[in-house]
């Protein structure tokens, strides 16, 4: 690839001390390897999502970017996301028992509940992508 602009830190191990500290040495495999590993550090440094790769399996950007994206979109909207989750997909309300305490938002027809302590409702793909990405 050629002119890449990296705008986030990326971390070269050569001494194997940050894998060491983050416990990613491969078991059975040679100690100067760590894992592949993916960490979601937000802004105040709190590790919110991990994912680890064997050295022998390539990482799926598209997976890391859906990470990103929902991650952001359960902290704008103080909402879960299910599995498999794009922007525009509908997404879940919390906490559970939320639903029971919401009859007027199910009537407008905001909510859809499964049972008492399972709700979702739509979130429009555009309002979730302007809101994360501060357009």
């Amino acid at each position: 690839m050629k002119d890449v602009e990296v705008t986030f830190p990326l971390i070269e191990d050569i001494s194997m001390n940050v894998a060491k500290k983050y416990g990613i040495i491969q078991p059975n495999e040679d100690t100067t390897k760590a894992v592949r590993a993916v960490f979601f550090i937000d802004p105040k440094g709190i590790i919110r999502a991990v994912i680890y790769y064997p050295l022998s399996l390539g990482r799926n950007f598209d997976e890391l970017y859906r990470v990103i994206v929902a991650l952001q979109a359960a902290d704008a909207f103080d909402i879960a996301t299910p599995a498999d989750w794009e922007p525009g997909d509908d997404v879940i309300i919390g906490p559970a028992g939320s639903c029971g305490t919401a009859s007027d938002r199910m009537q407008d027809g905001e909510l859809d509940c499964k049972d008492w302590f399972f709700c979702t409702k739509k979130l429009d793909k555009q309002v979730v992508l302007d809101r994360i990405l501060k357009k």
